[in-house]
């Protein structure tokens, strides 16, 4: 009697078959999973600003050289000078408004005179002449601690240029003096182009 040695196997043959068929199921979806993380959007990440992508190991990759509005958003703010006495005027017009501030002895603090003998200055113009205005302007003038003469003082606002409409431009005036903060408010149009606060530093107590 001949046993036929194909036919012994063919069950075995058989399973081995479906094992194969089986086999890209099994292991296509571990090869395309790196495919698919790598192909992660970029997107803000919560612990930290910026625009970044998780990659497949979890490694946090920063995309800020191809998403330069989330890095301009991060702009951090200017620097102002402060001291006994500091103005600082701001709007939210790309108009160029200029401020000013005259000291006791007459000498007045502008964007063309920044420096003056009682030791004001101007350290920030904005919006000058409508050259790369901004939307959120800021100008400062200041006197350092203790070096601020004492006596009557004035603050004018100026609506130098129109770069944009026609609408009156309001504005505020954060005035420190001698650490006490007020905030004053105005507005400037071709009508009434200048507004002016007078304030005063009072003589030091001992």
């Amino acid at each position: 009697m001949t046993i036929d040695f194909h036919l012994f196997h063919l069950p075995v043959m058989l399973k081995l078959f479906r094992l194969a068929l089986l086999l890209p199921s099994l292991f296509l979806p571990s090869l395309i999973l790196p495919l698919i993380s790598s192909s992660i959007a970029p997107a803000i990440a919560q612990e930290r600003q910026g625009c970044y992508m998780v990659n497949a190991t979890g490694r946090l990759i920063d995309l800020s050289e191809i998403c330069p509005s989330a890095v301009q958003a991060q702009a951090s703010p200017p620097q102002l000078g402060t001291g006994d006495i500091q103005v600082t005027l701001r709007w939210a017009t790309t108009d160029d408004l200029d401020v000013a501030v005259t000291d006791p002895s007459g000498d007045t603090v502008t964007f063309a005179n920044p420096n003056i003998a009682s030791r004001g200055q101007l350290d920030l113009d904005a919006n000058a002449n409508c050259v790369n205005p901004i939307q959120a302007p800021i100008e400062n003038i200041f006197w350092p601690p203790s070096l601020a003469p004492q006596g009557d003082y004035s603050i004018t606002v100026n609506l130098y240029a129109r770069c944009q409409g026609a609408a009156p431009v309001s504005f505020t005036i954060t005035l420190l003096v001698q650490g006490t903060t007020q905030t004053l408010n105005g507005t400037v149009d071709e009508q009434n182009p200048v507004a002016t606060f007078p304030f005063s530093l009072p003589q030091r107590q001992p």
